[in-house]
């Protein structure tokens, strides 16, 4: 059996097929072709790139229960279309469902104007300008009309992410997974996950992923940003690791860090892991990223865009207005 190769680091030149004796080419003709001898660190966000959760529970679970609990007089379609253009489609998409629900419930107020929703969004004010969390909301004793009927909306929407079971995860996703290392031998991946480490053990586990990185980091380590960084202070190099992500969030710490960032665009998550495996990957151990990275213009300008209420309201009203018109001229 022939012995492997030992990968070397050759300062000041590159080590090509033609540079290799007769042995070597022999040995290297029943192995991949290794493109990258340095250690890469790859940086996945579990939630809306790997496993199909920002769509699944937004539309299951999240949405009916806010036009359940908030939608009151409106066009169910229209308060669908407020929740699903912000969770899904916006610079929040990933954003803590709170966050989510003071953006939607913003946006509904603009199209149709309610003292009750008014009151529940200075109650969401207020706990997103301070350290509060839903926790401290169910830990009230005395729970104003407003709290309660947040408590009851995420109740609600926990109680059906609960019959929901396993969440799918997209399967050109786990291709990647399984190749990296034969692509890159020397990398590692490690995952980051919005939930708690232990929960996201179990999902990726529950999935048959849990061989498919290294170490997993939940919401114990902070936000995208605080892990990103804190993988710099621990040694690594910013030419050595990307990070891979679909939310806005994700991309500003990538941003921040200084990181290469490819994304996982929201409908087109299929197809963003083939290219990235097919070809953004390859560019990028060849040192050619930069060259498919122009395919993700699209994707750049969403999350760079600001979150404007009054846009996303205009936009609701043609999206009706051209619907309404679509109907009343079908034959």
């Amino acid at each position: 059996m022939a012995k492997p190769i030992t990968h070397r680091r050759v300062r000041g030149a590159n080590v090509t097929l033609k540079s290799l004796s007769k042995p070597e080419e022999a040995i290297r003709a029943d192995q991949p072709l290794h493109l990258h001898d340095k250690k890469i660190i790859v940086i996945i966000e579990s939630e809306g790139a790997v496993f199909d959760i920002s769509r699944y529970w937004h539309e299951t679970a999240y949405l009916p229960s806010f036009i359940g609990c908030f939608g009151g007089s409106v066009d169910p379609a229209i308060a669908g279309e407020v929740w699903r253009k912000i969770a899904l489609e916006s610079p929040l998409r990933g954003e803590h469902p709170l966050v989510i629900l003071l953006a939607a419930l913003r946006v509904l107020n603009v199209l149709y104007p309610s003292m009750q929703r008014t009151a529940i969004i200075k109650t969401l004010e207020k706990y997103s300008f301070s350290d509060a969390t839903i926790d401290d909301l169910f830990r009230l004793e005395d729970k104003p009309p407003a709290e309660m009927m947040i408590i009851d909306w995420f109740s609600m929407a926990e109680g059906l992410i609960q019959e929901l079971g396993r969440v799918p995860h997209f399967s050109t996703a786990e291709e990647f997974l399984r190749s990296a290392r034969y692509i890159a031998p020397r990398s590692e991946i490690l995952v980051y996950s919005n939930f708690g480490e232990s929960a996201a053990m179990r999902m990726w586990q529950a999935a048959g992923l849990g061989e498919c990185f290294f170490r997993i980091a939940g919401k114990e380590r902070g936000k995208p940003g605080e892990y990103l960084r804190a993988a710099l202070s621990a040694g690594f190099e910013k030419s050595s690791m990307i990070a891979i992500g679909s939310s806005a969030a994700m991309f500003r710490a990538a941003q921040l860090a200084g990181i290469r960032f490819f994304p996982i665009v929201p409908g087109q998550e299929e197809e963003s892991w083939r290219i990235l495996a097919e070809q953004w990957f390859p560019a990028y151990l060849r040192g050619e990223a930069w060259k498919i990275d122009m395919q993700a213009m699209s994707f750049y300008e969403t999350m760079c865009r600001e979150f404007s209420v009054q846009h996303l309201a205009s936009e609701i009203i043609a999206i009706s207005k051209g619907n309404a018109l679509s109907v009343r001229t079908r034959p």
